[in-house]
């Protein structure tokens, strides 16, 4: 995937667990770094493993929720319509 990350140019969200252990959180990073989009988010959430939306506390999940959210809503022209 790395060969084609420059082409990423849609605005982009990357979401990690600083805990994974199944993908380094350093992948999300470089995908981030070499996303071409002047658009994009990168956030680790701590205390978070590999799956931040299962088998998470209440709490984490909440958190990615609300990220999610706040994001999509800061990308959502409501107004325009």
């Amino acid at each position: 995937m790395e060969p084609i990350l420059w082409q990423i140019s849609l605005p982009l969200l990357v979401l990690h667990g600083e805990l994974d252990i199944v993908t380094d959180p350093s992948v999300s990073k470089s995908l981030h770094e070499q996303a071409k989009s002047t658009d994009k988010t990168l956030h680790i959430f701590k205390n978070a493993w590999h799956s931040i939306l299962e088998g998470e506390s209440d709490e984490v999940i909440l958190q990615v929720f609300d990220h999610i959210r706040s994001w999509l809503d800061s990308h959502t022209d409501i107004g325009g319509h």
